[in-house]
């Protein structure tokens, strides 16, 4: 059974109709929104690839704008928010994909309650966007162009120290989904669909030291939808940490275990066990009034063969990988996902305008096939941001990838050079 995003318009009718009673004077009304360009290029893939596969340089123009509007009224708050993902300029791309094109979309429209009782905060039901912690897990989207979004109903409370959310939710897919309908910013209307579930609860202590995720993904194959029949219980801890005033301390360590087959292939009906897990950790230190240093390390389980009956690569699910790897889109960073990558990194604000990051990542695959070599490269990671207006803020950034024995294959075996500029206006 198919459920289609017309919803919303249903949605939006109720939101009105339970508006249109209630005086003007009642009701607190606000607006917001940004728009973004940005410009990417990218000299020579990261990925092994051929010259029939992809062009050796890419370059990209994406814009992005996104109009939100809330409406509170008492204990009742209703959102709506519109977001136009488009890219150009890219010449029948093979990377592009829904992730950077999602044309004209209502990525939120929901109502929530609040003030249920002592222990009940709020409770949301309708299409939601979502940050969940370290957003390495379920994230609303900053650098990449498009966003994802989930329907279905939240809940909200606290008890003994903690602020609790349970969750049930059908993730959106977005469409059109095919190759020329993206390369030409084409329209459809997002779906979900009720094969396809994700239900959790997410809970931190009020100190904000502990977070814990736990989600359940279960979803199967249908006409509309095809899935790799992921059955996946996912566990986190993120516990963080100040120490002699000026020294941060944090790790995540996700584990996750189910069933799910190897691709989303019709012909692929072999389902197999699922053991994997993820680590993030790092220390850091105030070395000055404006500069921050920390050293830091990923690291997440791999497969080496999948021919056998367990798969042990590990699926970031919603979550984001930019803020870890590098940027995405063009450059395409790699996948939270049979990787080993220590690093350092610095971030300096000047006189609260100027932002700058640094960062470096040695980057090895953590599992290989027998005589294969695991060494991907050397990264280096450069960002300056700039508040140029209080609305405007312009950003320049870059990444240099000396690449390692494990990616001088293909076509393009020479080093990856990736930069990009970007302006966002907001209001």
């Amino acid at each position: 059974m198919e459920k289609s995003s017309a919803s919303a318009s249903g949605l939006l009718v109720a939101m009105a109709c339970l508006a249109m009673p209630l005086k003007a004077e009642s009701l607190d009304v606000n607006y917001s929104g940004s728009v973004r360009m940005r410009y990417e290029t990218l000299n020579n893939p990261i990925f092994p690839t051929n010259e029939d596969a992809r062009e050796k340089t890419n370059e990209r123009l994406s814009t992005r704008i996104r109009l939100k509007g809330e409406a509170v009224y008492q204990n009742w708050k209703a959102v709506a928010e519109i977001e136009d993902s488009r890219v150009f300029l890219d010449d029948n791309d093979p990377t592009l994909k829904s992730a950077q094109v999602n044309t004209l979309e209502p990525v939120q429209f929901y109502i929530t309650y609040k003030g249920i009782n002592e222990y009940l905060d709020s409770v949301t039901v309708g299409r939601v966007t979502l940050d969940h912690g370290s957003r390495r897990l379920m994230g609303r989207t900053r650098f990449r162009n498009a966003t994802n979004s989930f329907e279905g109903a939240l809940v909200d409370g606290h008890w003994s120290g903690w602020n609790v959310r349970g969750f049930y939710l059908l993730p959106v897919s977005r469409f059109p989904f095919d190759a020329p309908s993206l390369d030409n910013n084409k329209r459809a209307f997002d779906k979900s669909f009720s094969n396809q579930k994700f239900f959790g609860i997410y809970a931190e202590s009020q100190d904000d030291a502990w977070k814990i995720h736990s989600y359940w993904l279960k979803e199967s194959d249908s006409e509309a939808l095809a899935t790799k029949n992921r059955d996946l219980f996912t566990l986190s801890v993120d516990y963080s940490k100040t120490f002699f005033k000026d020294w941060n301390y944090n790790i995540e360590a996700i584990g996750q275990t189910g069933q799910a087959r190897q691709s989303a292939s019709a012909s692929d009906l072999d389902d197999k066990d699922v053991t994997a897990w993820m680590v993030h950790s790092h220390i850091g230190k105030q070395i000055s009034a404006n500069t921050f240093l920390r050293a830091e390390i990923d690291a997440a389980s791999g497969d080496n063969n999948a021919d056998d009956a367990t798969i042990r690569g590990f699926d970031s699910l919603y979550g984001l990988r930019r803020f870890d790897f590098g940027p995405t889109d063009v450059y395409q960073a790699f996948p939270r996902s049979n990787i080993l990558a220590p690093g350092l990194r610095g971030v300096t604000k000047l006189g609260g305008a100027h932002t700058i990051m640094v960062g470096y990542k040695g980057l090895w695959l953590h599992k290989v096939s027998e005589g294969e070599d695991d060494f991907l490269g050397h990264q280096v990671e450069f960002r300056w941001g700039y508040q140029a207006l209080k609305p405007l803020r312009v950003e320049i950034g870059g990444a240099y990838l000396a690449k390692g024995s494990a990616l001088e294959a293909g076509a393009y075996p020479d080093d990856s050079m990736y930069a990009y500029t970007g302006l966002m206006y907001s209001f």
